[in-house]
């Protein structure tokens, strides 16, 4: 399955590569190229060694055809940055001639883009701008082009993302602090549940999942800032999704809760192997135990 990325995100993502890259190289090689100010004149980032690098993501779910139709399109806008602000381009590059432009994308599924790279590579060429280079080509990439590069962002080693161990003193504590939220829970799974000593039990898993959740994702923030983001970035999009894919009353059960954990932690093992099985299964309760307490994910009163 192909993740979804917004722009963003993506463009993020790329960045983190090109930095993983180039620091094993010269770690001043490499120029971002900041976006807030006048745009970004068609590339996020640029080497002194003549490589211009511009990220996109396309929406997905897309077709094939229709993945190919915005890439095609967005390459061409680009590109046409190149002319339409040369002035501007030539002033920020310096002395840097631009040899190649890499457009790095999520997918690449078919060959027409690279034809549509080929073909744009030579227009580019012929308006004969003093930055670029009469070898100028255009070289489409994902991040399967970066594997070393991947792995490095996601290689943290294990016992420094378990989580960290949980006291009853610590939950306690919590509990203590948060009884506005748990009673949001509690209401909530008072409507698939008929025993309150089931639903004590259920809270009482749900919030140790939770705590355990947070410190594990406080370990990642501090060891890996990259996979610390990223896991909260899938955790948001899953949230804004909930009420379409578990819109109340579709099987509004103990099931369904397990249900969005075990989806939940399939993904994340997935985008980010080096989880583990249990670690990921921890952070997708602790997100089932948050939306509870924060109202995305709620049920109906069974009848």
């Amino acid at each position: 399955m192909t993740r979804s990325w917004n722009g963003t995100e993506w463009q993020e993502y790329c960045i983190l590569l090109l930095q993983k890259r180039y620091a094993t190289k010269n770690s001043h090689n490499l120029q971002l190229v900041p976006d807030r100010h006048n745009g970004d004149l068609g590339i996020e980032a640029f080497s002194l060694d003549g490589v211009a690098y511009q990220c996109y993501a396309a929406e997905e779910p897309l077709a094939v055809d229709a993945c190919f139709a915005k890439q095609r399109d967005k390459l061409t806008v680009d590109l046409g940055k190149l002319n339409t602000y040369k002035k501007e381009m030539h002033k920020m590059l310096g002395s840097v001639v631009l040899r190649r432009y890499v457009f790095l994308v999520h997918r690449h599924d078919s060959r027409q883009l690279i034809r549509h790279a080929s073909k744009k590579s030579a227009e580019v060429v012929e308006w004969k701008l003093p930055f670029i280079d009469p070898d100028f080509r255009i070289v489409v990439e994902t991040d399967n082009d970066y594997a070393i590069e991947r792995e490095s962002l996601h290689a943290i080693p294990p016992p420094l993302i378990d989580p960290p161990e949980l006291t009853d003193g610590d939950q306690k504590t919590w509990v203590a602090g948060n009884q506005d939220l748990r009673q949001t829970a509690y209401t909530k799974l008072e409507k698939i549940q008929t025993s309150r000593g089931a639903i004590d039990g259920v809270l009482e898993a749900l919030t140790k999942q939770y705590l355990l959740g947070e410190n594990t994702l406080e370990r990642l923030r501090a060891v890996s800032p990259e996979a610390y983001r990223g896991i909260i970035s899938s955790r948001a999009q899953k949230e804004d999704l909930l009420a379409l894919e578990y819109p109340p009353g579709l099987d509004d059960s103990r099931g369904k809760l397990a249900e969005i954990a075990k989806e939940f932690s399939e993904s994340l093992s997935r985008e980010y192997p080096i989880l583990g099985d249990s670690t990921a299964k921890t952070l997708a309760w602790a997100a089932v135990a948050d939306w509870l307490m924060r109202c995305p994910l709620d049920f109906e009163k069974v009848s």
